[in-house]
């Protein structure tokens, strides 16, 4: 009868005193010597959760529901993303039209009848089922499934050309309060996202980004952190905004406050400002769409305007790069001397 494989263990080494990891005929080094036990035992550890997610016996697609999936997805991913709020909605929306049914039913035909069973914005749907390729995906590298069957996103569809008038500007600000006008002036002086706005602090931080009144600078990204694809990068002040920041009581650590308190979502302050100034439909990324196409108004190159929004050259001309004075004026031009 043969004998029994021995669970993966620790070893010592008598000639230098260096601990090992045996695992059948398999000898690992830690990278730890004498008097470091506890970390030999925690790269022990560490060997055998990576052995164990290795060894996954994957099951048929027919045999897992996307429910399942989900919730593995969610239990792994909320602490690494940067909104777990938006994600956990995003698996309740999924819910109730996929948790029951397996991995194998993913294909173009259900893709479609969730958008049609959905019913919300392009934006939002393909949003969501983004979510779901993104658990399909995670569950194929864990090998809990074979592979992770496409999903059909929808289109993206058009881009809103929604941007405000230098006095729907003015009547926004003016019923806007003391935290809403500063939030304002600078998304439109930047061109950067909400969340990237809300966070900036007065001094220099490693998890937010902060003012430099005497560079004149806004580092829109903490010391310590990683850029995403939403990038938020450093911006040059306009002086304008850069001498009425210089005027700004600095009350709170953070640049946008109420009473004292960093402002966590201005959405409601801004959607109310929003209604009494008679403007429908703006919110705050309107104002990103603001500065970019009075930006290219005034004649800011494609190139300036890549750098200065921190916005891939795609986006600036497949959306802004129409309202620039100098767009498509040289072919018009030679087409002025063939007519």
């Amino acid at each position: 009868m043969p004998r029994k494989r021995k669970p993966a263990r620790l070893f010592q080494r008598k000639d230098d005193g260096a601990w090992v990891i045996i695992d059948g005929g398999k000898h690992i080094r830690t990278g730890f010597g004498e008097g470091l036990r506890e970390q030999a035992e925690e790269a022990l550890a560490q060997y055998i959760r990576e052995k164990t997610t290795k060894e996954i016996v994957t099951v048929g697609l027919d045999k897992i529901t996307i429910g399942e999936i989900l919730v593995r997805y969610g239990e792994e991913r909320m602490d690494d993303v940067k909104d777990p709020e938006r994600l956990l909605n995003a698996i309740k929306a999924l819910a109730p039209y996929w948790a029951d049914k397996s991995v194998a039913e993913v294909n173009v035909a259900t893709c479609k009848g969730y958008l049609r069973w959905r019913g919300m914005s392009t934006w939002t749907m393909r949003r969501e089922m983004g979510t779901l390729n993104a658990a399909l995906r995670l569950a194929a590298e864990r090998r809990r499934i074979p592979y992770a069957p496409p999903v059909k996103l929808p289109p993206k569809g058009a881009a809103k050309d929604l941007w405000l008038r230098d006095q729907e500007l003015s009547e926004l600000l003016s019923h806007s309060a003391p935290h809403v006008q500063r939030f304002i002036r600078i998304a439109v002086a930047t061109g950067r996202r909400k969340g990237a706005i809300l966070g900036l602090r007065w001094m220099p931080s490693l998890t937010h980004g902060w003012i430099d009144l005497e560079r004149g600078v806004i580092h829109f990204l903490g010391k310590a952190e990683e850029e995403t694809k939403k990038k938020k990068g450093v911006v040059r002040v306009p002086e304008k905004l850069l001498e009425e920041m210089k005027t700004w009581d600095q009350d709170s650590p953070a640049v946008i406050s109420y009473e004292g308190n960093p402002v966590a979502d201005i959405k409601k302050a801004f959607a109310a400002a929003a209604r009494r100034a008679g403007l429908t439909e703006v919110t705050p990324h309107t104002l990103k769409h603001t500065a970019v196409t009075w930006a290219f108004m005034a004649g800011m190159t494609l190139e300036q305007a890549t750098d200065y929004f921190a916005t891939s050259r795609d986006t600036l001309e497949d959306v802004y790069r129409s309202y620039s004075p100098h767009a498509q004026k040289e072919a018009a031009a030679i087409m002025d001397r063939v007519l």
